[in-house]
């Protein structure tokens, strides 16, 4: 079509797709995230509009928006900006409460070395299956897009070789694969083993990891 512009490498091409891709994130992968110019970097991955999942801790109502801060337990609680129509009372004008799960997806910003989301869909979760989803997902966004990085004889040739893959991420070997802490990996690595199609179940899991308590699992 008339769409591609003549001008401009395969790579740069490339590049301003995988800056429009949605990617699943922790909060401690965001933190970590490089900032090169005008865009932000996990490794070799670039990012511009992620979800996160996590829990509201704070909310905070302004003329002309709303600040959240949410927590997923990887890291400090992010900020995250909702503007607010002034012209409308949309959804996007209620405060989603303290204490409330939900899926954030918005745009990765850097101000004064502080980052923050700027928001542009707050969703809070049905139940906290989403949770554990989102954690499968964040693995298998950044093994894919690693994996569309490399050279084709480099590139792994399934995903079955579990989490070793993956390691490295968030710019430094001390962070937890991922930004997942050792016991969300162990709940991964189980979930992603289940022989069953339905999954696991939270009793399941708990059995498992007898060392673990209930709400960690969550």
């Amino acid at each position: 079509g008339g769409f591609s512009s003549p001008s401009g490498t395969q790579a740069e091409k490339k590049q301003r797709i995988r800056s429009q891709n949605i990617v699943p994130c922790t909060v401690s992968q965001l933190l970590a995230a490089e900032q090169v110019e005008e865009t932000f970097r996990i490794g070799a991955v670039e990012i511009s509009q992620v979800t996160i999942v996590g829990i509201i801790r704070h909310a905070e109502k302004a003329p002309t928006n709303i600040l959240y801060k949410v927590d997923d337990m990887t890291a400090a609680p992010m900020d995250v900006r909702q503007w607010v129509d002034t012209d409308e009372a949309g959804s996007e004008n209620v405060v989603v409460p303290p204490g409330t799960y939900v899926k954030v997806a918005g745009h990765l910003r850097s101000f004064q070395n502080k980052k923050s989301l700027v928001a542009f869909k707050i969703m809070p979760l049905e139940n906290m299956n989403e949770f554990t989803t989102h954690m499968v997902e964040i693995v298998n966004a950044h093994m894919i897009l690693r994996r569309n990085l490399m050279p084709a004889s480099k590139a792994p040739q399934s995903f079955g070789s579990g989490m070793g893959d993956v390691g490295g991420y968030g710019g430094g070997g001390s962070l937890p694969v991922n930004g997942l802490t050792a016991h969300q990996t162990q709940v991964l690595n189980l979930i992603k083993n289940c022989p069953v199609p339905e999954g696991m179940s939270l009793q399941e899991l708990k059995v498992q990891l007898h060392n673990v308590s209930m709400s960690t699992i969550k």
